[in-house]
């Protein structure tokens, strides 16, 4: 039993009747599957835009546990270079009072901690256009906002510990013979 009608067949000559229902027919196939590649286009951005938020949340707090461990690192430096600097003007340079300064110098001066911030999600929202997927304005400009302040932290840790270094490492060639160190 047939259902609809096959204008290809042996009825005859083809009314206008007959165009405009095919025409209808493959218009609403095509405008559907447009409907429907629309339709799935916008869930793949939201849930892009869902996984890019979620990973930008994750680098913040690897970058806010860096920071609070430079944070420990450098307290726990500025209290060695205070016990260093008493050390040094102690005057009563014992076997062990010269080997304190030498630890102290070692494990304190020429080490330097730096935060390397978490930049994958960054690089892919740039690189790949991903930052117009964010719909909220305010979230958008606070992502612009944490990437500027995370390379002018990282251009003013740059600029101190080289300043930082060769200042540590001009006093430490005047006071500290690294011959010993091997000793």
């Amino acid at each position: 039993m047939e259902v609809h009608h096959h204008t290809h067949a042996a009825h005859g000559k083809k009314t206008w009747k007959d165009y405009f229902w095919e025409f209808l027919m493959l218009f609403l196939a095509v405008f559907c599957g447009f409907l429907a590649e629309y339709q799935l286009e916008h869930k793949i951005e939201k849930d892009r835009e869902i996984q890019y938020i979620e990973t930008m949340i994750a680098d913040m707090k690897d970058d806010a546990n860096k920071i609070k461990n430079s944070i420990a690192f450098s307290t726990t430096q500025a209290a060695a270079f205070d016990s260093l600097q008493k050390t040094i003007y102690n005057f009563s340079y014992t076997d062990s009072c010269i080997r304190l300064l030498y630890y102290f110098q070692r494990k304190y001066t020429s080490i330097r901690n730096t935060v390397s911030f978490n930049k994958r999600t960054i690089s892919q929202l740039k690189n790949a256009g991903g930052l117009r997927l964010i719909r909220n304005k305010a979230a958008s400009d606070s992502i612009v906002y944490y990437t500027e302040m995370v390379e002018r932290a990282e251009v003013q840790e740059a600029y101190f510990a080289n300043y930082r270094m060769s200042k540590v490492q001009d006093l430490n060639l005047q006071i500290f013979d690294n011959m010993y160190i091997h000793n």
